[in-house]
């Protein structure tokens, strides 16, 4: 007597019911996608960008001197970081960073490390900008947000030089997106322009996100310059106190290197004193 050996019929619907379940499941995938992407960006409208900054307002920067600098006139000679910070993450409000966003405002431990380590001689600027932010979109107005983001600093670097670099030395100080800007700063602003092209150390890069190292300049080492500026300070890799250590000896060289090679520039006058003359009486007819 033969057995019978049809399957039978839940065997049968197992393979139909198993396909079903795995297009439901990449459908309900594809969905959960498509449903948690960001929407599209919208296209870049100057119109709608940020406040810019102004930097004659401390509200504009991020760290600034509270008192005046001594000019390069003085001994030591003094010298001055300007740092470009990288790109904060998380904002997807707009094409560019608010100035007032929690994100641009805070001080990194880096900058940290930096402020409390250099010479009381040495001042440290950082300014605040309208950076390009997180959005995705098309490139053109990426381009664009990115052009605002350099106008701020540039526009950073022309109040510095104009008034308050007072003939100090300088350090270009970036991370990420920061190198970037610095050396927008330096390329547009610096380099042939005098005195401050007769006054730059070079570039301290700061630990950051990666940018195209093809736009670092062919400068040797700071630590290994032997007298020879600009010189590039690179310190990615290193935290902490030995940011702040190398950052404090490369400004120590410059500003010592200054005093014995450089033309000390003459102190400007001090302010005219109004005096009042009293008109002269004559006599009648002389």
């Amino acid at each position: 007597m033969s057995e019978d050996q049809s399957p039978s019929v839940v065997t049968r619907l197992v393979p139909g019911v198993t396909i079903l379940a795995l297009i439901i499941m990449i459908a309900s995938a594809i969905f959960h996608v498509v449903s948690l992407s960001p929407e599209e960006a919208p296209p870049f409208d100057r119109a709608s960008a940020p406040t810019a900054p102004d930097y004659a307002q401390a509200s504009s920067w991020i760290v600034y001197p509270e008192t005046e600098t001594a000019g390069g006139w003085e001994r030591p000679w003094g010298v001055d970081l300007l740092i470009y910070r990288d790109q904060p993450d998380g904002f997807l409000g707009g094409w560019n960073v608010p100035l007032d966003w929690s994100g641009n405002v805070q001080i990194s431990d880096d900058e940290t490390s930096i402020i409390s380590a250099v010479d009381p001689q040495h001042a440290v600027y950082l300014p605040k900008r309208r950076h390009r932010s997180s959005l995705n979109g098309a490139a053109e107005d990426q381009q664009l947000a990115e052009e605002l983001e350099t106008e701020d600093a540039l526009d950073s670097a022309d109040y510095y030089l104009q008034i308050e670099n007072r003939q100090r030395g300088i350090f270009l100080t970036g991370a990420g997106t920061g190198v970037d800007m610095s050396l927008e700063v330096y390329n547009n602003r610096i380099t042939e322009t005098l005195p401050y092209a007769d006054l730059i150390g070079g570039l301290i890069v700061l630990p950051g996100r990666g940018f195209d190292e093809a736009i670092l300049p062919d400068w040797s080492s700071c630590s290994e310059t032997l007298g020879i500026y600009p010189c590039l300070l690179d310190l990615r890799g290193l935290n902490g106190a030995d940011i702040g250590s190398e950052v404090s000896a490369t400004l120590s060289d410059f500003s010592s290197w200054l005093d014995d090679t450089a033309p000390k520039p003459a102190a400007p006058l001090p302010p005219m004193e109004m005096i009042e003359i009293a008109p002269i009486n004559r006599p009648d007819g002389q």
